[in-house]
């Protein structure tokens, strides 16, 4: 090592990943083993987290596990400052990054490019010694490459101007370069689970269909979380500007899926962002699976069906709702039935309505297949007891006269032509801006409404005028649901 030259060593080895050569090669490698490959070509950014590689590491996998094997001139990582607050773009003035694994050069050449561009982005050590958020992701670099040079760059202030002039930057200054970007964020901090994953969610959508405008927007407005949002938005503009049209989410899990404490978790997400030819993603998907939509995006119409359930499957999931609202209405514990059935533990969304004598009592679901079924179903079977605002809360006089109905989702498919409704069969979702309503399939088969009717009915439902399904703008989803009650097993 030139005694001259300037080196920043390594903050969290020890801590945030093991100082053990050796073991932290272990780990990642096993990471990497638990990934899946979803085959991407030309990927100009990817997404991942920053924590402990304990509770983000396997979340992060997925994004390296997408660009192993793919070669890239240099690799720019750009982070969010946790510990320093300065009004610029900060690019490292040293020589190199240490890690456990070894020293990494820094890409002097093209990080003058950057600074020359815009008199906001600076060098500087601001935003790098005191800073985890560019660390942690070297080692999985150092691993997928046993050589390579990168540019590291964090946002003191994540303000518009500040985000925008670093993507710019990066997307005009190595235009036509075999460049890739790393966003380096993690998501929600401290919610409950259920809330966070919400939260996540909205984040995981603005994502997927490549929203720049909108997400920025909304991290402006501090809607939504993103430690790192800053460096997402600037990777996204960065992306596109160099040819990006699509996003993936690869991988989302939050640190209560690892620990199981669900008071107050941090939410992480994988995603990748990358340049799509004339083949449809999700055509390439089906090669891999038939059944699954690995990139996050809406399914196919020949796979616009809900999930299959046996009669002994229901039950479970009848009993599972049942007790979940006994469980909050009296606020006492009760014991589940153990879960090993594959298809309850698949990831799916889900309604759970309350009637009693025939009267609504209540109806919530999550439209997010991020947990298991199962769990989807317990989750909503409380807050449709306790939490829908349209009612009280579910007196525990009420609770032998509660009864149950199940709506478990299929894929949401998006339409331009409303002939594709079919009323009875598909439920709706409507979308405009951050308006969205949904009803289910059942819904207008019990009002007897035609098809104009159940679409009026839901742009309302989303707070929206009942012929804003008219709009240019305004987006039309369709799915389909396996509904299931406690009528069905009453002998």
């Amino acid at each position: 090592m030139n005694r001259y030259e300037k080196i920043r060593d390594s903050l969290v080895a020890g801590s945030f990943y093991s100082n053990d050569p050796y073991v932290l090669k272990l780990q990642i490698e096993d990471f990497l083993k638990n990934a899946e490959n979803y085959n991407l070509k030309n990927i100009k950014a990817i997404i991942c987290p920053h924590a402990g590689y304990i509770y983000s590491g396997q979340v992060a996998a997925f994004s390296y596990k997408q660009i192993a094997g793919k070669k890239y001139d240099s690799i720019i990582i750009i982070a969010p400052s946790h510990s320093e607050y300065f009004d610029y773009i900060s690019v490292y003035d040293g020589d190199a990054y240490n890690t456990p694994l070894g020293k990494i050069n820094i890409d002097k050449e093209r990080c003058q490019l950057l600074v020359d561009y815009d008199k906001t982005i600076k060098f500087s050590e601001n935003g790098h010694y005191n800073e985890h958020s560019i660390e942690v992701q070297l080692p999985f670099l150092q691993y997928i490459y046993k050589d390579f040079k990168f540019i590291p760059v964090v946002i003191g202030a994540q303000n518009k101007r500040n985000i925008e002039c670093i993507g710019k930057a990066v997307g005009e200054a190595f235009a036509g370069q075999n460049i890739l970007v790393v966003a380096s964020t993690d998501l929600s901090h401290y919610h409950q689970y259920g809330e966070a994953v919400l939260l996540d969610g909205k984040v995981e959508e603005l994502v997927s269909k490549f929203d720049i405008d909108n997400l920025e927007t909304e991290f402006l407005k501090n809607d939504i979380e993103m430690c790192g949002g800053g460096p997402v938005i600037a990777a996204m503009i960065a992306a596109k500007k160099m040819g990006a049209n699509k996003a993936a989410i690869l991988k989302y899990q939050n640190s209560g899926d690892v620990s199981g404490e669900r008071q107050a978790v941090v939410g992480y997400l994988s995603a990748a962002i990358f340049t799509e030819n004339n083949k449809q993603l999700a055509a390439n998907q089906e090669n891999e699976s038939e059944d699954e939509d690995k990139t996050g995006k809406i399914n196919k119409e020949n796979n616009l069906s809900s999930m299959r359930l046996s009669d002994d499957q229901k039950k479970i999931l009848l009993e599972i709702a049942r007790k979940s609202i006994i469980s909050s209405v009296l606020e006492t514990n009760v014991s589940y039935p153990s879960i090993n059935d594959s298809v309850l533990n698949e990831k799916c969304g889900a309604f759970v309505t309350l009637s009693v004598s025939g009267n609504l009592r209540g109806c919530i679901g999550n439209i997010r297949a991020s947990i298991p079924l199962w769990e989807t179903v317990k989750k909503m079977a409380r807050e449709a007891a306790l939490n829908d605002p349209r009612f009280y809360p579910v007196s525990k006089n009420e609770l032998d006269d509660i009864e149950i109905e199940i709506s478990v989702l299929s894929p949401f498919m998006l339409i331009n032509d409303i002939n594709q409704i079919e009323v009875g069969r598909h439920g709706l979702f409507i979308k405009k801006g951050f308006y969205q309503g949904l009803l289910l399939p059942q819904v207008a088969t019990d009002y007897n409404w035609d098809r104009t009717e159940f679409l009026g009915q839901t742009c309302r439902k989303a707070g929206l005028s009942e012929s804003c399904w008219k709009e240019k703008n305004c987006e039309i989803y369709i799915f389909s649901a396996t509904v299931f009650n406690d009528d069905e097993f009453t002998s």
